[in-house]
């Protein structure tokens, strides 16, 4: 089960050869702890918004270390521009990850994008509530009840995101076990 890289496009990261008869066993177990995961996280949401901001946090930290080693790497031949680019990505995953790490920054990013969706909208309503064929629609309902419920509870949001994500990690360890019990069957 091994992947490539396109040295070209430094973005692009696949997969060679991941559903081989002889990665069954990774598959299965992938699976399970796919699933595991999942169905812990959605059983406690509590425990799932710190493996959500943890596990983000750690991703953008892997960013940021992949970030520097190129910047180290075009150190030697790339212009001054293009490796400025890549200091200012390593710092900006730096950043990201550790304002992810703590509960609380995922609270008070809740609640700042709950006060932009009220002031957005109640900014709407103001500027178009002079014309007559204005109405206040349904989507525009849906925002102002979101942006009350980003602000009165905060981590709606991110238990929201972490319901979604708990269940992409059931459905694809449901996958993974299916397929690897296919290729045992094969």
């Amino acid at each position: 089960m091994g992947f490539k890289i396109n040295m070209d496009n430094m973005d692009l990261i696949y997969f060679v050869n991941f559903y081989d008869k002889k990665n069954y066993k990774k598959l299965i177990i992938l699976g399970v702890i796919l699933l595991s995961i999942g169905f812990y996280c959605i059983s406690r949401k509590s425990v799932g918004i710190n493996i959500f901001s943890w596990g983000i946090a750690l991703c953008f930290l892997y960013a940021a270390w992949l970030a520097f080693k190129e910047v180290n790497d075009l150190n030697k031949y790339a212009p001054k521009n293009q490796v400025n680019l890549m200091r200012l990505r390593s710092l900006t995953f730096l950043v990201l990850a550790v304002l992810l790490f703590p509960r609380q920054v995922n609270m008070i990013l809740s609640i700042l994008l709950g006060i932009y969706l009220l002031y957005k909208e109640a900014r709407y309503f103001m500027k178009c509530r002079k014309y007559a064929g204005y109405t206040f629609g349904t989507w525009d309902i849906i925002k102002l009840i979101l942006g009350l419920m980003l602000i009165i509870s905060p981590l709606f949001f991110t238990k929201f995101l972490v319901s979604v994500l708990s269940f992409i990690a059931i459905v694809f360890g449901i996958s993974f076990i299916v397929a690897g019990v296919r290729l045992v069957n094969s």
